[in-house]
């Protein structure tokens, strides 16, 4: 990757992560961590994690959703309901600093992989857990995903959508990589403090808790008050220097101007509407509350009169804080995220080198980086068993009584799945 110094250490180099869990946001967690430098094992069915080809089937173009939760990744294919593929995992945890599941509580009880059974068997590793409600109370076995734990219960859906309207669609994944991030920021402080104290405490995330978090200037207020935030919709909102415009051509932007600073009478001219400064109807915060419908309805009329990039120059001559509302063909494309380093190469994929999505953060000098493709199922079992201390002949046994999956991965069947 571009601007990494050769002779700095990954910052997580040494570690080694156990990843027992499927789909998206326990998975993206120990993805972030092969960026940051660890060996990440990838511990799936013998049928495979459920995200393999749930987007893309063609062996000819890689699968979007898998290869970026799982880059960088080694992979072993294990039966858990087989005593012999429970005492696989065990090893592995006891050569390991991290395990990390979104198994369900009686699926951890069933497959011996609470804390206390890790602990029992690995001291040092430091259990994650990653669910939609928690792993106490009544309902610690819901299954969750973010579309519901996250967006619908957690109040993300409700609250942006316009009143009267039916909830907003979110896109997959979104709730699930916000939730990765606070499985990330939590290991490392319990990786820190088994480090510095000897002490091992386990991480549990939880989708709904990290919802209230991303809602938490909103809930705040909630908390203080009692009352719900204000919802109104686009057509009525209380200051165009907030609000969302569309432009002619079909295109959108979007304002953003809280204040303190008094951007009305620099918005007024940039729109070609100087007389609105002094009319009393919005001359004011106040005033342009009162008569929000009009106002709003009258600037909709102006940014329809030309197209998104002329607006942009204007916005921008104006001094004015805006961004284009983009879709994911502009994203891809936006300068901006490549001068970030936001899109990078992946180049050892058997179907040809493709692009996926950078770490949302830098360490300025240190290696991070994406480290390679996603692992075929199984691909690694054989060199994970032998690192971990089978001998061949029990390495040909559990192969061959299907405990542990066969290398070259055998096609996934996925008729009764």
């Amino acid at each position: 990757m571009a601007g990494v110094n050769p002779g700095a250490g990954a910052p997580l180099a040494g570690l080694r992560v156990i990843d027992v869990a499927n789909m998206i946001a326990a998975p993206s967690m120990a993805a972030l961590m092969a960026d940051l430098g660890a060996d990440v094992i990838k511990v799936e069915p013998l049928t495979g994690d459920i995200l393999r080809q749930s987007v893309q089937n063609d062996p000819d173009v890689p699968d979007p959703y898998w290869e970026l939760d799982n880059r960088g990744k080694r992979g072993i294919a294990v039966d858990l309901s087989s005593a012999d593929g429970v005492a696989i995992v065990h090893r592995l945890a006891s050569t390991a600093d991290v395990l990390v599941t979104n198994l369900t509580v009686d699926r951890m009880t069933r497959f011996r992989l609470t804390p206390a059974a890790v602990a029992a068997v690995a001291p040092r590793c430091i259990h994650v857990s990653l669910s939609g409600y928690g792993t106490t109370g009544p309902e610690a076995s819901r299954l969750a995903y973010d579309m519901t734990a996250f967006f619908a219960r957690g109040g993300v859906q409700g609250l942006v959508a316009d009143p009267g309207g039916p909830p907003s669609a979110f896109r997959p994944g979104q709730g699930d990589h916000t939730s990765a991030l606070a499985l990330l920021s939590a290991t490392l402080a319990a990786l820190r403090l088994r480090d510095t104290t000897g002490q091992v405490h386990p991480v549990e995330v939880a989708l709904l808790q990290v919802a209230s978090w991303t809602l938490a200037s909103d809930l705040s207020v909630t908390l203080v008050t009692g009352a719900g935030p204000e919802r109104r919709p686009r057509a009525q909102w209380p200051t165009p220097l907030t609000c969302r415009f569309r432009c002619a051509g079909d295109r959108w932007v979007a304002l953003c101007m809280p204040g303190p600073r008094d951007f009305w009478p620099a918005f007024a001219a940039c729109v070609g509407r100087p007389e609105w400064v002094d009319d009393p109807r919005y001359a004011t915060p106040d005033a342009r509350r009162d008569n929000a419908a009009e106002l709003i309805a009258a600037c909709d009329e102006v940014f329809a009169t030309a197209s998104r990039a002329v607006w942009a120059d204007r916005l921008d001559d104006a001094g004015l804080t805006w961004a284009p509302v983009q879709s994911a063909e502009d994203l891809v494309d936006d300068p901006a995220l490549h001068a970030l380093g936001g899109l990078v190469l992946v180049e050892d994929h058997p179907t040809g080198p493709f692009q996926t999505i950078a770490a949302p953060f830098h360490l300025h000098g240190a290696d991070v980086a994406v480290r390679g493709r996603a692992p075929e199922l199984g691909e690694h079992s054989q060199e994970i068993l032998a690192e971990a201390g089978y001998a061949r002949a029990e390495i040909d046994r559990l192969t061959a009584n299907g405990v542990v999956g066969a290398d070259p991965p055998a096609t996934i069947d996925r008729s009764d799945s």
